[in-house]
């Protein structure tokens, strides 16, 4: 009898459930209805309770006891009711609230049962009309108010307005006994309607809930296969290291930007880290890559809302920035530099990072993008130029050296610019004995109206233009029939570009340029910089793991020109490294970089991977080189680039006698 009186009372005592998804959803339904209806539940509460207690007070200054101090209770009640909410509160929350609702209820209710039972018995014949009319008015007023939450709702009914009716049954007078009667009809009703709404109410909530669920997972299957798509164009457009967009997302923004109205002037930026190299270099490229991402994530507090800063390269970042006029751009490289000028911590050591900045103001039409970015480049030029961590905004004094960028990008575009760009051969040596080992093959270009365009100035143009895989392949095929025609023992040297490295089927499509041109892997060797290494790692060590399985030779070029590369010393087995010229060219005059020269060679030496010197100019040079047990070496002292048809004369010249002896 016990446990069956316990769960009835539990069951009467509940709010709800905040467990399943049901049982969120009506408590939450279920509040939102109590708080619309408090405000009257408390007012027909109060005003009954105010009016019963000085309907039966003997004096008006009569104790607040009883009904003062339920009129006190029912205030603070209503005030913490009427107290604002920023949003509707978890379901969790709502059934921590409501748990005490069906006892405070009861009680309230009860209270006022006892006192208007204790005027029953000991009032004048109108209080007793005033405790039936009062009671009974607050206990189905309050009722209907409390629908949302039947449980509670019952408790007027059962502990206030019954127990007046069963005292007026109780009298054995005919007109009280009757309206005692219809008073417990009445609550019967209610209680049945309280039923009956409850059972309408589940039946909405379970229906809203099935449609919402419904709707949900339409929703959601629609989201997820957008978001796959989305998923995948980010990946595409996102750098991997710094989370950044990268050169792709960058310029078709930049394009996107360029056809936007002449009154909504964006500006790009191009911001290149002063030797950052070194810091791979000494500390490795984990700690690079960490000081990395932290440039990111200063740089990117400068965007704004609707910028852009997107990582374009290893060491280079570019942003694209709403920009009225060049006071405004000035302000903003000012803020790049500035932003950079703080140490960077990385395992617990502080890093110092400057920056050069370039800005152009982008103009609109068709080309707009391209020329914007040719712009900064030369103002980013021009910035390096003048120093560390300086900023140069593009402006009519750097005119002539745009004005030939912008030549050279337009005599890129030219059908004829693919075969105008040749190719000379520098003859690589072996120290010791000046056999002729191989030659390096590099792009010239002498054009009609420009004159001798450098590589470094066409290259970065053709890069940008993504015009630079025809001029790659061209130069390939030219390189590879020269070499042909030259002896077996003579290689054929080649550098390999960034996107060329970093094209998942550029090793692939080498191999087979090779197999047409009828010339051996293994008299071919590939040079590589670091710097096209951090473009993308992971697909460039797989080419050159192609590459080599097919007995192709990795070098690794312009050791020391900035970029230390130990960590790729670590990472791939290169068969030569070349030592860059800036190592070569202090060693006679300067002790410390005869020192430094040796500990390369040494370290070299003790990987097993022999070097190659640049730049030799010097007889001087050359003596050091040989005493210091180099290997190999190029340079105008042995011999400048020569065209195809010199370099296979002299591949085809037997050494000299006297060579040797040297």
């Amino acid at each position: 009898m016990w446990t069956a009186l316990r769960i009835w009372w539990n069951r009467c005592m509940s709010a709800g459930e905040a467990v399943t998804d049901e049982g969120r959803g009506m408590l939450q339904t279920r509040y939102a209805a109590l708080k619309r209806q408090v405000p009257f539940i408390y007012a027909i509460s109060l005003l009954n309770f105010i009016g019963f207690h000085f309907a039966t007070s003997r004096q008006w200054q009569a104790s607040l006891w009883p009904g003062g101090l339920l009129i006190a209770f029912m205030l603070i009640r209503l005030l913490y009711w009427m107290r604002r909410e920023a949003h509707v509160p978890a379901p969790e929350a709502i059934l921590a609230r409501m748990r005490p609702m069906p006892f405070i209820a009861a009680m309230l209710s009860l209270a006022f049962g006892v006192w208007g039972l204790i005027v029953f018995e000991t009032g004048r014949p109108a209080e007793l009309n005033y405790a039936i009319l009062f009671g009974s008015l607050t206990a189905l007023g309050c009722a209907y108010g409390l629908a949302s939450f039947p449980n509670v709702a019952r408790m007027p009914l059962v502990f206030l307005a019954l127990p007046l009716a069963a005292r007026l049954v109780f009298t054995g007078e005919a007109a009280p006994v009757g309206l005692g009667l219809c008073l417990i009809l009445v609550i019967c009703l209610i209680l049945r309607l309280l039923g009956t709404h409850e059972r309408g109410f589940v039946q909405l909530i379970r229906a809203r809930s099935a449609i919402e669920a419904e709707r949900g997972r339409a929703l959601e299957a629609e989201q997820r296969a957008l978001s796959e798509a989305a998923r995948a164009q980010v990946i595409a457009d996102t750098d991997d290291l710094t989370g950044l967009p990268n050169r792709r997302a960058f310029l078709k923004a930049a394009e996107a930007c360029a056809a936007l109205p002449e009154d909504k002037a964006v500006a790009v930026a191009i911001v290149d880290l002063d030797n950052f190299k070194p810091i791979n270099d000494v500390f490795g490229h984990m700690v690079g890559d960490q000081l990395l991402r932290q440039i990111g994530s200063r740089l990117e507090t400068l965007r704004g809302d609707t910028g852009m800063v997107a990582r374009i390269g290893g060491d280079e970042f570019a942003f694209l920035v709403r920009c009225a006029d060049v006071d405004t751009a000035q302000q903003l490289g000012n803020a790049i530099t500035e932003i950079l000028r703080p140490p960077f911590v990385e395992q617990d050591r502080e890093f110092r990072v400057t920056a050069a900045c370039g800005i152009a103001l982008l103009g609109t039409g068709g080309d707009a993008f391209q020329v914007g970015l040719i712009q900064a480049d030369t103002a980013l030029h021009a910035a390096k130029q003048r120093g560390r961590g300086e900023v140069s905004v593009f402006h009519p004094a750097l005119e002539a050296a745009r004005k030939r960028r912008s030549d050279i990008a337009n005599a890129l575009k030219a059908p004829r610019a693919v075969d105008e760009i040749g190719l000379v051969f520098q003859p690589v040596y072996e120290l010791a004995t000046m056999r002729l080992l191989a030659f390096e093959a590099l792009a010239r270009w002498k054009h009609d109206t420009l004159g001798d365009v450098s590589p470094a100035d066409f290259v970065p143009i053709a890069e940008q233009l993504n015009l630079i895989e025809p001029i790659n392949d061209s130069l390939l095929i030219k390189a590879m029939h020269a070499a042909r025609d030259w002896p077996k023992s003579v290689r054929l040297s080649v550098n390999l570009s960034a996107v060329q490295l970093c094209s998942p089927s550029s090793a692939r499509e080498l191999i087979g340029k090779l197999a047409e041109a009828g010339l051996s892997p293994a008299r071919l060797s590939v040079e590589v910089t670091e710097t096209a290494l951090l473009i993308d790692f992971e697909t460039a060590r797989s080419n050159l793991a192609v590459l080599k399985a097919e007995g192709i030779r990795i070098i690794l070029d312009d050791f020391g020109a900035g970029f230390a590369s130990i960590a790729y010393l670590r990472e791939i087995r290169f068969d030569t490294i070349k030592l860059d010229g800036s190592l070569i060219s202090p060693i006679v005059d300067s002790v410390a970089s005869r020192r430094l020269l040796e500990g390369v060679l040494q370290l070299c030496l003790a990987l097993g991977t022999p070097c190659v010197a640049e730049h030799i100019e010097s007889e001087e040079q050359l003596f050091l080189l040989r005493k210091l047990k180099c290997a190999s070496g190029q340079g105008f002292l042995l011999s400048p680039p020569l065209a195809a048809g010199e370099a296979s004369k002299l591949a085809a010249k037997p050494m000299a006698p006297d060579q040797a002896a040297e």
